[in-house]
């Protein structure tokens, strides 16, 4: 049976990708408006960066939650329905 990735992997990914978003979209706009020159070619490759990371995991984040995250049972891997209290194959209980 191959390992599942779980759906902490996936969020601890997409909200870390957030974080770094949000923080390089903070900085870059912080540095053009502290330091208003014509060279602020770092401060706008920190913008557009960070407003596409921030994009990408906001669109990932919709995207999971629309998906219906699928449940198995952990004896014999046969996949649940959610309102089932036991397990169709084996009858094992479910938590």
């Amino acid at each position: 049976m191959t390992k599942k990735k779980s759906t902490f992997d996936k969020y601890t990914w997409i909200i870390t990708e957030l974080v770094i978003g949000i923080a390089a979209l903070g900085y870059g706009l912080f540095g053009i408006i502290v330091t208003p020159t014509t060279s602020n070619y770092l401060y706008i490759i920190l913008v557009c960066g960070g407003s596409i990371l921030t994009l990408a995991a906001i669109i990932q984040i919709l995207i999971l939650r629309k998906k219906k995250i699928d449940k198995f049972c952990s004896k014999c891997g046969e996949k649940i329905k959610k309102e089932e209290e036991f397990c169709a194959k084996c009858g094992k209980e479910l938590a």
